[in-house]
């Protein structure tokens, strides 16, 4: 069987997006290697790294500028990639990130990361400049038709079924990848970053966003303070707009020399914020999974996150949880883990064995399964 796989065309600086959507080519190399089937990546010319490999190959395609904005514009009844695609012969195509599909009589897999601009379309950056009519109509434009849809959890699940009307057997789960690079460093300690004060910090790697929730962060970490525990805050990420709210916050509450932004840094920097951080905090509004929790369990480092729904189903009792809405909540958990050591050795203990659990071996394997169910049901007709 041949897959074809479409890229996002995501560059590093994205984030979350653009680190699974390389977990996952990486993944199904093994089922290449493998021989179980072959895969063709149409891959955009800043993708070149990405590299061939046995039963593996690439496809360099570029978007043409008029034809592409005269399919937006309902007036080509074909997407200008159909012709590149077809030629190559797939038996199904699995796009890789939300929001790139487009439409080609060949059957596709969908993937969704989360239908939050349904369930909480308050957020600016769902709704505000027409985020969420684009994201509905995608939604609605591609899932109902596709093969199958791969979600993370069952949380996931329900919200596809529920907002865009997808049958529940054709919903596969496979959770989120720990990144490899977590995985590979779990053994290997880094020294603490050089510009970072002493003392005990919490680590929050996110955009910053709105949903990301370092407004509520801010008060709790206020309230820590209050309680007796002096700790920093460590925010890396680039800004999406809320940055310098973000900043007056810090100041009104009198956190200036605790709350650090270093920016965007270096993967090694990344292992050694986790691997020296009294704990992981992630205070996301948004669920069903997130990224930056596995790759603290890879790491050795407590997590202390957001119970939003599938937040139990990802995380397991490998983390405290707490509502993200609650500052309460939040100062609750961290002084929780700072008052219980031998509960953060316990965590850490949970955290790294379901860090291995999700690994690229785990998604390979699930893939497959995906693959042989789909064989079943395309060798019925014959390739045109």
């Amino acid at each position: 069987m041949k897959v074809g796989l479409y890229s996002g065309s995501l560059y590093a600086e994205e984030g979350g997006g653009f680190t699974i959507e390389r977990e996952i080519i990486e993944a199904l190399r093994i089922l290449a290697d493998e021989k179980f089937c072959s895969f063709i990546l149409y891959a955009h010319p800043h993708q070149i790294s990405i590299g061939e490999s046995q039963n593996f190959s690439i496809c360099l395609i570029k978007k043409p500028f008029l034809p592409r904005l005269l399919f937006k514009a309902g007036l080509l009844d074909y997407h200008p990639l159909q012709k590149q695609v077809i030629a190559t012969n797939p038996d199904i195509i699995f796009y890789l990130s939300p929001w790139e599909n487009f439409q080609v009589d060949i059957p596709y897999i969908n993937i969704v990361w989360d239908l939050q601009h349904r369930r909480q379309p308050f957020f600016p950056e769902v709704s505000s400049k027409g985020e969420w009519e684009k994201r509905h109509w995608y939604y609605s434009q591609y899932l109902p038709k596709a093969s199958y849809v791969i979600t993370g959890n069952k949380a996931g699940a329900e919200e596809i079924s529920f907002f865009y009307g997808v049958h529940p057997e054709r919903i596969f789960l496979i959770p989120h990848l720990t990144p490899q690079f977590a995985l590979d460093h779990a053994s290997k300690r880094q020294l603490r970053p050089s510009w970072l004060p002493n003392g005990e910090y919490l680590f929050y790697p996110a955009q910053f966003w709105a949903h990301k929730n370092h407004i509520t962060l801010l008060h709790a970490l206020a309230k820590v303070h209050q309680r007796g525990f002096l700790l920093h805050l460590v925010l890396t990420g680039s800004d999406k707009g809320n940055l310098s709210y973000i900043k007056q916050t810090v100041s009104r509450l009198g956190l200036d020399n605790w709350v650090h932004f270093p920016g965007f840094v270096s993967k090694n920097e990344i292992v050694a914020l986790y691997q020296h951080a009294f704990a992981l905090i992630y205070p996301t509004h948004f669920g069903p999974e997130n990224l930056p929790p596995l790759e603290a369990f890879g790491l050795g480092c407590p997590v202390l996150a957001s119970a939003v729904a599938g937040a139990e189903e990802q995380l397991g009792e490998a983390a405290l949880l707490f509502s993200p809405s609650s500052e309460e909540e939040m100062a609750a958990a961290i002084l929780q883990l700072r008052d219980n050591p031998s509960l953060a050795q316990q965590m850490i203990k949970r955290g790294r064995q379901i860090a291995q659990m999700r690994s690229r071996t785990h998604f390979a394997d699930r893939f497959k399964e995906l693959l042989k169910k789909f064989a079943l049901v395309r060798r019925c007709w014959q390739q045109e």
